[in-house]
């Protein structure tokens, strides 16, 4: 279903990785890691539509900015 819904709105799903979809537009990035969702992109106005649809097709929870993932610290540049 996650899937569909991620097509329907234009993500690609990347051939590299089963866990990556992206964008012809080099503004969005979307990564998934089991159960997590770390969306990257240049516009905070993508972050709020992607969550918007998510939240329309499923029960979602948001833990705000991303901190670390996969052991990875993560630094944000605004």
């Amino acid at each position: 279903m996650l899937h569909e819904v991620l097509t329907k709105i234009s993500l690609n799903h990347a051939f590299a990785d089963d866990c990556l979809y992206i964008t012809k537009e080099k503004s969005k990035i979307i990564l998934m890691y089991f159960n997590n969702i770390a969306v990257a992109t240049l516009r905070s106005m993508h972050v709020v539509s992607f969550k918007t649809v998510l939240s329309n097709n499923f029960d979602i929870a948001d833990l705000g900015e991303l901190k670390s993932m996969l052991g990875i610290l993560v630094t944000h540049n605004h």
